[in-house]
């Protein structure tokens, strides 16, 4: 095995990285392009990580050789590939900017990743966690396939609300996973408030299309209670007022939604998901 970069040449088939890629994704799209094991590729650089995969988001193992050796292999510079490759620029940077905790692993739609890497179905990398679909194609990316949004703008529609939103607060993701949690609590316990037209006849749309059966229930799910999310997301970040009363708080956030989506909104009080998950952490100081 070589144990200098001088001893590595450039692959036949180089390809750039998508921005914030994982290791782990370059390197098997490296490798599917060259028609070489991604292990093998790995191994070239430091001891395989654990499950590697396209996942794997770690340069554990790598040693003071390793940059050099991967510029070798891509053919690209150095500074090139640490500007795409968070995790490269970490371990060429160890004291830079941290965690990156309003990312989560993420790809782009399968007509962005086969215009830039045609013989790759797939590619990771690291999101903002607002974004959930591909723009330009149209396509909900926040799932293991794409599914068309043709027929469903509204889906479209809360992707900007939430893009303006994410202008103005830059902590998202624990606010998203909040609203999707309590979302998901409200249809598992009795709803507060009657989404059930909506929800079916999306959730109908969505499984007209044949992607739809190649993601999960859950995913659907997630997909078809989408715009209400952004809703809840958009309160939470925003609070209809700054009461540190928690039942003031439910009250005036039950309004705000009743008047967002033009109905009663049941109050339940304590037993209420939004309650117990907002309101009384919230007006506590300590955000669930």
């Amino acid at each position: 095995m070589p144990t200098q970069p001088d001893q590595l040449r450039q692959l036949p088939i180089p390809l750039g990285p998508f921005h914030n890629e994982t290791p782990g994704s370059y390197l098997h799209r490296l490798a599917v392009a060259n028609n070489r094991p991604a292990g093998f590729l790995a191994r070239l650089l430091g001891p395989l990580p654990p499950e590697f995969s396209p996942l794997s988001n770690t340069t554990t193992g790598w040693n003071p050789h390793s940059p050099d050796r991967l510029a070798t292999l891509s053919g690209r510079p150095t500074p090139q590939l640490a500007r795409a490759l968070p995790a490269l620029a970490d371990f060429l940077s160890p004291h830079g900017p941290g965690p990156r905790t309003e990312q989560l692993p993420g790809r782009p739609c399968h007509c962005c990743t086969a215009r830039r890497s045609p013989t790759a179905s797939l590619a990771i990398t690291l999101t903002p966690a607002h974004v959930h679909l591909c723009p330009r194609h149209q396509l909900w990316t926040r799932s293991t396939h794409d599914v068309p949004l043709t027929r469903l703008p509204e889906v479209v529609q809360a992707q900007r609300r939430l893009d303006r939103l994410a202008r103005r607060h830059r902590q998202m993701r624990a606010a998203l996973d909040l609203a999707r949690r309590i979302v998901e609590d409200w249809s598992h316990s009795g709803m507060p408030i009657d989404l059930g037209k909506e929800w079916t006849d999306r959730l109908d749309r969505v499984e007209a299309q044949s992607a739809s059966k190649k993601i999960s229930a859950e995913e659907r799910i997630h997909l078809a209670a989408f715009p209400e999310i952004v809703v809840l997301t958009h309160l939470i970040l925003d609070p209809p007022t700054t009461t540190l009363d928690p039942k003031e708080l439910y009250l005036a956030t039950t309004t705000e939604l009743s008047q967002r989506f033009a109905r009663i909104y049941t109050t339940l009080g304590a037993q209420d998901p939004l309650y117990q998950r907002f309101c009384r952490p919230h007006a506590a100081g300590a955000p669930d």
